[in-house]
């Protein structure tokens, strides 16, 4: 199992792009984390620890939707 600890500023769909490599992945993400989404909705506060789900598509599938501010 993998882990990442948040850092300041962190938010579901940004975690979701930088370690799942699309922002569409947010629900696999969150869904990892059901214990998390509850607490925090929006920015989750740094030094959270996250599980990084592993996350099985056809590559069809995946988006590769690129977050609109890492334009």
């Amino acid at each position: 199992m993998k882990v990442t600890v948040t850092k300041y500023g962190d938010r579901w769909d940004l975690l979701a792009y930088d370690l799942l490599g699309d922002a569409a992945l947010v629900t696999e993400l969150m869904a990892a984390n059901p214990e998390l989404v509850s607490i925090y909705d929006g920015f989750l506060p740094e030094g959270v620890e996250v599980v990084i789900p592993t996350v099985y598509a056809e590559s069809e599938q995946i988006t590769k939707v690129k977050a609109p501010w890492k334009d």
